[in-house]
């Protein structure tokens, strides 16, 4: 974070005044009234939907003429960004699940290279889902436009390869893990710590109390909390092994509530005929919860920045497994054991995703006085401070200013 701490307020403001325009200080400020960039935002998955929304709102405060085109969800939708595809027909995972539909993206990869090259945009910004978008930043690059990579590709974890191909078509990366920018600058990136974006997640979610008596629960009793996942093939993965283990859970220990998070653009039939409630409040979920039970990915993270104990759970293809084996560089899929460089939440995958080893971890986490509940707390408070401050939209929104000035 030390590039981007303030420096000394009491007289060096003064002295760069004397000798320098407002204009030099801040590159993009003529850009407010003197220019009306197209830009092109690609975001491929529910969360990368919601980090690009908040990059557009920042960049629309600091040049409301600027025109936004783009893939993605209901949130860029709702920032006015114009969509071409949106993420029902985008969000797979796993090796063994593209392959199905790689046509489609054959075919929608055709179709934004067709965009850049009619509209020409000033600024190409890419949120993560590098399988799609690091082809997409080539074609860019070579037209001319100004590309800018929010959510660097997880060269840690595996196809190190990617880090080289950045640094020739990125003209910046915006890292959201600390640990990313050095191996990213071993490999020439051009690449800044910007800092999570979860950690600017919703302040405006009601107390304890409220929530519980929208939900209907008893505030005095134990919360747990079910997030299967936000895609289709991670809902009919998760879902059933989690609700049988939040059965076990409940069967030892009677007072125990259950809630099941439904994430948005998931159809109701998949929650169905459940014994235990459903909501859509995840960030008041993840909040109140006592304990919570998550696949991997961004939902892990966001659990353990409310440092709410929680058990990571997944289980992807078999044949995405066996490649997931050979390929990935890691001892851990969980974010905050990756962000701690150690295990601090139990991780349990593929064939041991059951409630035989499921509950047990539960049953121990959600029991106040359990001393693993409370090393996981103290564990995770010490892992969100090493993600230090929140801005990361704002700091990427400078980014991409910085890039449009020179582009101009």
């Amino acid at each position: 974070m030390d590039g981007y701490t303030q420096g000394d307020a009491t007289g060096e403001t003064d002295r760069l005044s004397d000798n320098c325009d407002l204009g030099d200080l801040v590159p993009w400020l003529g850009l407010l009234t003197d220019f009306q960039p197209t830009i092109l935002v690609l975001a491929g998955e529910p969360s990368g939907d919601i980090h690009a929304a908040k990059v557009v709102a920042e960049l629309r405060v600091r040049n409301p003429s600027a025109r936004f085109l783009g893939m993605g969800g209901p949130n860029m939708k709702a920032q006015g960004v114009e969509l071409f595809a949106e993420l029902g027909t985008l969000a797979v995972m796993g090796f063994s699940e593209v392959v199905p539909r790689m046509l489609y993206f054959l075919r929608l990869r055709r179709k934004v290279v067709a965009l850049i090259h009619s509209e020409s945009p000033d600024l190409v910004i890419l949120v993560d889902y590098p399988g799609f978008n690091l082809p997409i930043a080539k074609a860019a690059h070579e037209r001319g436009c100004a590309v800018l990579y929010y959510i660097a590709p997880k060269v840690w974890a595996w196809n190190e390869r990617r880090a080289r191909t950045l640094a020739t078509v990125a003209d910046a990366v915006a890292a959201i893990l600390p640990f990313e920018v050095d191996l990213l600058k071993e490999h020439g990136v051009n690449v800044e710590y910007v800092g999570h974006p979860l950690l600017d997640r919703a302040t405006s979610i009601p107390s304890r109390d409220e929530s519980f008596r929208a939900w209907g629960l008893d505030p005095e009793r134990p919360l747990l909390g079910i997030l299967p996942g936000s895609r289709i093939q991670e809902v009919e993965r998760h879902l059933t092994p989690f609700v049988e283990s939040a059965r076990v859970v409940v069967d030892r220990r009677p007072g125990v509530q259950v809630l099941i998070s439904q994430a948005p653009g998931l159809d109701d039939s998949y929650f169905r005929d459940l014994e235990f409630s459903v909501v859509r409040e995840t960030p008041a979920l993840l909040r109140w919860s006592d304990c919570v039970l998550t696949k991997s990915g961004t939902s892990s993270l966001e659990t353990a920045l409310e440092g709410t104990p929680l058990v990571v759970a997944h289980r992807v293809s078999w044949l995405s497994g066996v490649l997931a084996r050979l390929l990935l560089r890691t001892r851990y899929i969980g974010l905050p054991n990756l962000v701690a460089h150690q295990q601090i939440v139990p991780e349990v995958l593929q064939g041991e995703v059951s409630p035989e080893v499921i509950a047990p971890l539960l049953l121990e986490l959600i029991d106040e006085s359990s001393s693993v509940r409370i090393g996981q707390i103290q564990n995770l408070d010490r892992m969100t401070r090493l993600l230090g401050q929140g801005g990361a939209s704002s700091r990427v929104a400078e980014m991409a200013m910085t890039l449009l000035g020179r582009h101009s």
